[in-house]
């Protein structure tokens, strides 16, 4: 991707289906809150720096296997990584905790999200306990009580 120079006062961005493969060219637009880069070609989300503004990023549709090499988004409150090819949850999900502020997260359609089913909330929870919604449903006083009892057994 090449560098979005004199580009840096854009707030929102949209680069939807353009086959990107790496998210480099992003890294000097300081100002922006909003990057949408779904049904691209991308493997990392190692490309952005600097982008401490940034709030939402979408990266559905794209070719994410692992959660590696994250880049610190101090602001980040939604994260979308649907439909991409991560396969565990116990290494990613985890990872994602370097993200305080998040507070909505998409991973329904990736091969691990699928294999958990109705138990992918839970173990969202389970790691991110600053979530308010896990895809479009909100977190609701019942999960948080199932989040108690769940994390007592696992204790055990």
């Amino acid at each position: 991707m090449k560098d979005f120079l004199g580009h840096d006062s854009l707030v929102h961005l949209e680069l939807k289906k353009n086959k990107l493969v790496d998210l480099s060219g992003c890294r000097n637009m300081i100002h922006l809150q909003e990057l949408y880069l779904n049904e691209n070609e991308i493997t990392s989300l190692s490309g952005l720096k600097d982008l401490h503004r940034l709030r939402k990023l979408d990266l559905n549709t794209n070719k994410i296997t692992r959660l590696q090499n994250l880049p610190e988004l101090p602001s980040l409150e939604h994260l979308d990584l649907g439909a991409n090819a991560i396969e565990k949850a116990d290494g990613d999900i985890p990872a994602l905790a370097i993200y305080p502020t998040l507070k909505t997260l998409v991973m329904a359609g990736n091969p691990f999200a699928d294999a958990l089913a109705d138990k992918l909330k839970m173990e969202i929870l389970l790691t991110l306990r600053n979530i308010k919604f896990v895809g479009e449903d909100p977190i609701t006083e019942e999960d948080l009580a199932a989040l108690k009892e769940e994390a007592k057994e696992r204790k055990k």
